[in-house]
């Protein structure tokens, strides 16, 4: 297992490098200067998550979400870190498909 550490040390140290990883740091370190803020981010994040695994009617939900939260993502900190999140999110969700795709383990991953 030691040569796949190895690997991994070295591909997530380049991973660190790429711009999508770099902005998002930037964009961190700015929310970290704002006293609250993260845990405000983690409520929205919370409440995204209970809206999106809900069994209600999910249109009227999102609506309702979009609303609620609509003044929280005005703030330039949040969104700017919000889309560079997600940017990185996107980045290691390819990864892991990348990765599925180029093993032979048979199994298909339709994202």
């Amino acid at each position: 297992m030691k040569e796949t550490d190895a690997i991994i040390r070295e591909f997530t140290e380049r991973l660190k490098q790429t711009r999508e990883y770099q902005q998002y740091g930037e964009k961190r370190d700015k929310v970290r200067e704002c006293p609250g803020l993260m845990d405000e981010i983690n409520v929205y994040r919370r409440r995204n998550y209970e809206m999106q695994t809900s069994e209600e009617e999910l249109f009227d939900k999102v609506d309702e979400f979009a609303k609620e939260f609509e003044s929280f993502r005005a703030n330039p900190v949040v969104e700017e870190y919000l889309q560079a999140e997600l940017a990185v999110c996107r980045m290691v969700r390819d990864v892991y498909t990348q990765i599925a795709e180029a093993i032979d383990l048979d199994i298909y991953l339709d994202l």
